[in-house]
């Protein structure tokens, strides 16, 4: 009886001390009102699994087991693919392995209804500056978006050191009462293959584009992947993606290298120019593009391809039927000098920043977060998550912060 008491003493010690899953976190992938996936290392221990439930007390829930692993980068990752999800609906979890549990944590599905309103912070180029990009991942814990829409070049030399130093930074993400906010992720040039993206993140196709819904017929993102050929299988996925959601509200494709970048010393990406904007520039419903790359900041005003007079680039305003072009950067790459304008550029500067992005049936508002105070900056709620908190640092260029794009009729 003695060795079973201290037998069941040790036991109880070794739950306490919590589990070696560690790097928790939720991707949207495809339909962000059903379906997610959450994701975690498992560092050392055996049968890892999952609590997930809609009670914060988890009365009842549900246990589960990963639907797939992969090893990567000095990690073994752990990936639960959740479907058949309820609309706008808030699911706690708790990671458990051999050696214990993690915290509680939690993530949100968003509405099915194209009369919602979204919230997002869209952003990349998070490499080799700790401290700079932790201060944009504490901003994220403070506005309570729907997602954020990780546009690429997450580490510098994409090696398995900068990653775990990602990860660690990303928890700075999450709210004190476990809320994180999930990712959609796009990859950049410094990650060196699709194959990161696909075994750190469950990318859904391997050649690391695909889409994903918000609000029912509300929005469908597009994550584009500017590191491979833009012919063939990503253009034909372009045109089907774009054909079969031309009828929502909104498209709004994403990629990580600028198509005309704002810093002089930048390649011009034609590929892009002859392959993505003419299918763009198609469908009426894409009105904005989301870019990085560059380290800078930049907002275009609305363009459309021209090669006549009074354009430049390639590119020439139309404020009727054009697209906006916004970010280049930056979430704590080295800041380059914005020291390419062009004739049709709205505002473009040398500062840290992420994009904070609203979107409902009616339009789609814009601002860029200078997030180096994010200490300082109040915090929001899922309630009030379109409110502006205490000592938010907009960007407020001689054209104003806000940037708003309206449906073409």
């Amino acid at each position: 009886m003695k060795k079973l008491l201290f037998l069941s003493i040790c036991l109880g010690l070794i739950q306490s001390i919590g589990a070696k899953s560690q790097y928790v976190r939720v991707m949207f992938n495809s339909d962000a009102s059903k379906a997610a996936v959450i994701g975690w290392e498992l560092a050392s221990g055996t049968c890892p699994k999952i609590w997930i439930s809609t009670d914060s007390s988890f009365a009842t829930k549900q246990e589960l087991k990963p639907d797939a692993n992969k090893k990567n980068r000095g990690m073994h990752t752990y990936f639960v693919r959740l479907n058949d999800l309820t609309p706008d609906t808030r699911y706690y979890f708790i990671v458990k392995d051999s050696e214990g549990d993690t915290k509680r944590y939690y993530f949100s599905t968003v509405s099915n209804s194209p009369n919602t309103r979204l919230s997002f912070i869209a952003g990349g180029d998070s490499r080799d500056q700790r401290a700079i990009r932790t201060n944009g991942f504490k901003l994220v814990a403070k506005v309570y978006a729907h997602a954020v829409l990780f546009n690429g070049d997450f580490t510098g030399i994409d090696i398995e050191s900068q990653w775990r130093d990602w990860f660690e930074d990303w928890e700075n993400a999450n709210t004190a009462d476990g809320r994180i906010t999930p990712l959609v992720v796009t990859r950049g040039n410094h990650e060196r293959d699709n194959a990161v993206m696909v075994d750190l993140f469950d990318v859904p196709n391997d050649k690391v584009y695909y889409d994903v819904v918000f609000g029912g017929t509300l929005l469908n993102l597009i994550s584009l992947n500017s590191e491979i050929l833009k012919i063939g299988g990503q253009e034909l996925f372009l045109k089907r993606s774009l054909k079969e959601h031309k009828d929502y509200t909104w498209q709004l494709p994403q990629y990580h290298r600028p198509i005309r970048a704002h810093v002089a010393a930048k390649k011009e990406m034609e590929t892009q120019y002859k392959n993505f904007v003419p299918h763009f520039e198609k469908y009426p419903n894409v009105r904005l593009c989301l870019e990085n790359d560059s380290h800078t900041c930049k907002a275009t005003w609305p363009i459309v391809s021209d090669q006549g007079e009074g354009s430049a680039e390639g590119f020439k305003r139309n404020d009727s039927i054009g697209i906006v072009y916004i970010g280049e950067g930056c979430w704590g790459a080295p800041l380059r000098q914005a020291d390419d304008a062009k004739i049709w550029t709205r505002d473009c500067a040398a500062i840290n920043q992420v994009n904070w992005i609203f979107i409902d049936k009616d339009k789609m508002e814009v601002r860029t977060i200078e997030y180096m105070n994010a200490d300082s900056v109040g915090s929001t709620s899922e309630e009030n998550r379109f409110d502006m908190p205490r000592n938010i640092a907009l960007w407020t260029p001689s054209n104003g912060a806000l940037i708003e794009i309206f449906p073409r009729k």
